[in-house]
């Protein structure tokens, strides 16, 4: 049985990625930070084949004791994140440095704890987003600047960790969620410039890192899945 980690285990797409990859046998360990209820939830509904643990990827002890408890493992995904929208004259040191410290340096701390781990010809996948090649939203700098160095990082770690380890990205459009209802501008902007005039949902996201995690061709690859808005 193949047997995977994913951070950010109970957000949109950590939950449809833990249901995919156990429905296809694998076990998976994910993490959680403060949404307990949700990662007891997706245990009970999996039972011993998902297991889930506190992880703060911005606390070297919380990913140590975490890690301790894992034996070898075939898969990382990095999913933990976080976003907010800010003009730049807004923007001070401390959000700069509160994102950074979790979308870049939180991913730094958990590979590399993780790595001595990882078996000869495993993988990490690492989530970064449609906002790391051009402008979205608007009011995203800091963001996209930190999604722009995941895309950094897993290149130049794919050619470090090569050929025992594959590593590859995994940059998503807008993802369907409950708080994106029709209200929303962000959903607006987004549906309207995509040629397939819709987000993209979790399952197929969970599709795409099941896809990149098998095929074992794959390194050094950053993968859009935005429904064409790139295009558009």
């Amino acid at each position: 049985m193949k047997r995977m980690l994913i951070s950010g285990g109970t957000s949109t797409i950590g939950k449809a990625a833990v249901r995919h990859f156990v429905h296809n046998g694998w076990h998976v360990w994910f993490g959680y930070d403060t949404a307990r209820e949700k990662a007891e939830a997706l245990e009970e509904e999996f039972g011993p084949s998902a297991v889930a643990f506190r992880l703060n990827v911005r606390d070297n002890g919380s990913i140590s004791e975490a890690v301790r408890s894992i034996d070898d493992l075939d898969l990382l995904i990095n999913n933990s994140g976080i976003f907010s929208s800010f003009l730049t004259e807004a923007l001070t040191d401390e959000e700069v440095g509160r994102i950074f410290d979790v979308n870049v340096t939180g991913l730094f701390r958990l590979t590399k704890a993780v790595l001595p781990k990882l078996k000869e010809g495993g993988s990490i996948i690492n989530i970064a987003s449609l906002n790391a090649f051009m402008p979205t939203f608007g009011s995203t700098t800091h963001y996209d600047a930190s999604k722009g160095a995941v895309v950094a990082y897993t290149r130049s770690l794919a050619a470090e960790l090569a050929p025992k380890i594959r590593v590859n990205a995994l940059a998503p459009g807008l993802v369907a969620a409950p708080y994106l209802d029709e209200t929303s501008d962000i959903r607006r902007i987004f549906e309207e410039r995509s040629v397939l005039k819709r987000m993209v949902t979790a399952e197929e996201v969970a599709h795409a890192l099941y896809f990149m995690a098998e095929n074992t061709a794959l390194t050094g690859a950053v993968i859009p899945l935005d429904c064409g808005y790139t295009t558009g």
